[in-house]
């Protein structure tokens, strides 16, 4: 004997268009009030922590000639592209961060 499967009830048509109505209402009402640009509190810089470990990494775009500037420093400094970028944007971040707060 064979298993009849259930046929799930279709919503009306009517019914779906109102939903998607609300949906283009509701992100139309967060955009509004600017929930496309996320606001992060003051007190959230505070508790940042340069000594914490590493998440992800984030994609640094050159052109050739940068590529090659990058290259002939980090060999005349002798160590990787990588370290040579994070000593050179790091404090100047630092910098720029401490200036900001005075």
């Amino acid at each position: 004997m064979a298993i009849k499967k259930r046929q799930p009830a279709m919503p009306s048509p009517a019914t779906a268009v109102r939903e998607d109505q609300d949906e283009l209402a509701r992100k139309a009402e967060e955009f509004g009030r600017g929930g496309y640009a996320p606001v992060e509190s003051a007190g959230k810089e505070d508790q940042l922590d340069p000594n914490a470990p590493l998440t992800k990494m984030v994609p640094f775009r050159l052109n050739e000639y940068q590529k090659l500037l990058l290259k002939e420093a980090a060999v005349e400094d002798r160590r990787s592209q990588q370290k040579l970028l994070e000593s050179l944007v790091w404090p100047e971040l630092e910098r720029r961060r401490a200036d900001r707060k005075r």
